[in-house]
């Protein structure tokens, strides 16, 4: 299991590696229950970190015309005020 994380390290854009690890995850919670609670935990933790559920992944944008006062933003807990 080691040996699949550190893989992914050494490149974690790597979607292959990145699938490889998933799999055996998923291969050792079938294995043993504990891990697979703890795995669920993990995860469950991890969204909570990232601010949505599988993950934190965002995609804004803009084209044509012209645009004026445009805000992007995520998770604001409190004002915006433009002026």
């Amino acid at each position: 299991m080691a040996a699949l994380v550190g893989a992914l390290d050494e490149d974690a854009s790597d979607e292959d590696r990145a699938a490889r690890l998933a799999e055996g995850l998923a291969l050792r919670a079938r294995q043993d229950p504990a891990f697979a609670e703890a795995l669920a935990l993990w995860r469950r933790e991890a969204e909570q970190v990232s601010g949505a559920p599988g993950g934190g992944t965002q995609h804004q944008e803009i084209s044509g015309g012209t645009q004026h006062n445009v805000v992007f933003t995520r998770d604001v807990h409190g004002s915006i005020n433009l002026g």
